[in-house]
């Protein structure tokens, strides 16, 4: 259900936003905005601001943003038509349907429809020999089956019939839905003798299926899916994204896998991050999914060529969306649930012993090789450029070479032509003195303001300016004292009394808002992320030309944290 977009401004200026998250959070008056204790993290200190004045809040720990739609979304656990409709009634408004999309919803309610059907007929007695397949031949537990929604689709008129008997739908809404095929002018359902595996949306919704067909009645392909439908688009989805979004964010991992038992055997034991894609080939798109849960993917494709072929793609799509990537195998096992049916112990083991992506490739692709062999040497060395072409970030291309010359020998950095990272320094951006200005500027608002800005949420670890972080900390500790109250408490220090001065008797400027102070904070944030990248590269690749092994390691860790806290910031916009 969607609404105009007149009507979301309309509850936008009936309800205040204080108000709305205010019956969630005890909110705390902060200047001209308000705090709290995020909802959506663990912290002892409040890093959560409300603004009335831009009608949005955000959190500085975790990033987390948005309006009242937003708060509601996420704060609730539902979608945006569900958080439309408690914002509306609660600002005592009608919402009035379009037609498109009361189109879409129907066609969600035949999939839903659709399920609760095939749920039904596999506890039917009549298919005994569905369920018993599903139970003790693939050991899907009754568990799983309600959890999943799994089911069976005898085929016949039965889903029609069911479909049909509360609210008629037409021919082509039918047809739309991917669960009906027309012969000879007549409606047959799509899946016959088959087990049903649910696809559901991000939010839950039941968009699509996938159908196995059962052992003994072989028509057809084993695995059939659902069409592309107006509500179902093969790319953007993957089997178990709903299932897997809380632990994805809790582990701060997912894992890529390659088929539907595979997530509901991974889930029995306990491990529930962990997706697959829906009878396709890996894309950007489902990339991108992943990348809103968290930057880390383990990919756990099956041990056979293709699963390693489908591996080495997967790594390349990664590198456009700047993604951690770590890679094991299912080996000597076909695929996760062979493993875990024979060995759960060991799935477990091969998820916290994962490798980085591309050394596992590496491994992998010279092990069937022999270095010493011209045609298998050229292999290796047009591999390792073909791979490391779309290494995208200087440091990892770095840690790559130098794990590429540990394991062969062989030196890609230098057949790629590529400058090592301690030679870019001289050109990286951002100079001391832009910095200091960047700060200054800061400072100058902050104090030209005075109570505008919260500053406890501000964090001193990205200032540089030493002067500034003491001004900043007396704030802090002072939050109502004036500019001369300021200014007097720094009057024995020359270095802080003349930065003081200067910035507020040489202001000139018309009074900012917050956001103009919290843009020139995210500036100080960038520069302290480009001021760290650019002395870890200068720090990795000492440690690379030295030979210092465990050194370059441990930077290479460190960095890792640090590119993981830049892309949490970058993912948000600020209040």
């Amino acid at each position: 259900m969607e609404s105009s977009r007149d009507q979301i401004e309309e509850i936008k200026s009936r309800l205040d936003i204080v108000d709305v998250i205010g019956k969630y959070l005890p909110l705390k008056k902060a200047g001209k905005n308000y705090t709290a204790k995020c909802p959506f993290h663990t912290e002892k200190t409040p890093s959560f601001m409300v603004s009335p004045e831009l009608q949005r809040y955000k959190c500085f720990g975790c990033g987390e943003n948005g309006d009242i739609f937003t708060f509601v979304q996420k704060i609730e656990n539902i979608d945006f038509p569900e958080a439309l409709e408690k914002l509306a009634k609660e600002a005592g408004i009608t919402l009035t349907r379009q037609k498109a999309n009361t189109f879409f919803e129907r066609l969600e309610e035949i999939n839903r429809k659709a399920a609760i059907y095939f749920y039904k007929q596999l506890k039917e007695p009549k298919n005994i020999q569905a369920l018993h397949y599903v139970k003790e031949e693939r050991g899907i537990t009754d568990e799983s089956i309600k959890n999943f929604g799994i089911g069976y689709a005898p085929g016949g008129l039965g889903l029609l019939d069911y479909i049909q008997k509360e609210n008629k739908y037409s021919k082509s809404e039918l047809l739309q839905s991917g669960l009906f095929v027309e012969k000879e002018g007549k409606l047959r359902s799509k899946f016959f003798k088959r087990i049903m595996f649910p696809i559901r949306s991000s939010t839950g919704k039941v968009i699509a299926f996938t159908g196995r067909v059962l052992p003994g009645n072989e028509f057809g392909p084993k695995y059939m899916n659902s069409p592309e439908t107006p509500i179902y688009h093969k790319k953007d989805n993957l089997y178990g994204q709903y299932e897997s979004r809380q632990e994805a964010r809790k582990q701060d991992l997912i894992i890529l896998c390659e088929g539907t038992t595979d997530v509901i055997s991974a889930h029995q034991i306990g491990v529930k991050n962990i997706v697959a894609p829906l009878g396709t080939s890996l894309t950007k798109e489902q990339l991108e999914k992943v990348s809103k849960l968290t930057k880390n993917v383990l990919f756990l494709f099956d041990s056979d060529s293709a699963g390693q072929k489908a591996l080495e793609r997967a790594f390349v799509l990664s590198q456009e969306l700047s993604l951690n990537t770590y890679a094991a195998t299912t080996a000597p096992y076909k695929d996760i649930d062979e493993m875990i049916k024979t060995d759960p112990e060991k799935f477990k083991k091969i998820i916290s012993k994962k490798l980085d992506a591309y050394t596992y490739l590496l491994t992998q692709f010279i092990a069937s090789r022999d270095i010493n062999r011209y045609e298998d040497y050229q292999q290796i060395v047009s591999w390792i450029e073909k791979m490391l072409s779309n290494v995208k970030n200087p440091t990892l291309l770095h840690y790559y070479s130098q794990k590429t010359f540990k394991i062969t020998k062989i030196e890609p950095l230098k057949r790629l032509d590529m400058t090592p990272v301690s030679h870019q320094t001289k050109n990286s951006g951002i100079t001391s003195s832009k910095i200091a200005t960047h700060e200054e500027d800061f400072l100058q608002q902050l104090l030209f303001q005075n109570g505008l800005y919260s500053v406890e949420n501000l964090d001193l670890k990205f200032f540089e300016d030493e002067r500034v972080k003491e001004i900043i900390t007396y704030i802090k500790e002072n939050p109502n004292a004036t500019r001369e109250e300021i200014l007097k408490n720094f009057d024995d220090n020359d270095r802080i009394k003349e930065l003081i001065e200067n910035t507020i008797f040489s202001f000139s400027k018309e009074e900012s808002s917050t956001q103009d102070l919290l843009n020139m904070y995210n500036t100080i944030i960038r520069d302290y992320f480009a001021r760290k990248e650019r002395e870890y590269g200068v720090k990795i690749a000492t440690a690379e030309e030295t030979g210092n092994i465990k050194e370059s390691e441990r930077l290479l860790k460190e960095f890792q944290a640090l590119t993981k806290e830049k892309q949490k910031y970058e993912q948000s916009s600020r209040l």
